[in-house]
């Protein structure tokens, strides 16, 4: 089950990251502080993300290494 609900939180992170995207692109001008308030948040999530695809990686190895046995 953990990596169900892993893969549900990368998507949601994804999803996330999207709506930020999305948000700057709809604005003819940006707020300042609403923008850095975003851009922090996207920050945020862009480091779980690393973090995660980092272990995803590693896990692939271990995997990888099984096989090769």
């Amino acid at each position: 089950m953990p990596a169900k609900k892993e893969k549900g939180k990368i998507t949601e992170d994804l999803e996330k990251l999207k709506k930020i995207v999305e948000w700057f692109e709809s604005r003819d001008e940006v707020d300042v502080e609403e923008g850095l308030s975003k851009v922090k948040e996207g920050s945020e999530i862009v480091k779980r993300l690393k973090v995660r695809m980092a272990e995803i990686e590693n896990e692939f190895e271990v995997v990888k290494e099984d096989l090769e046995r």
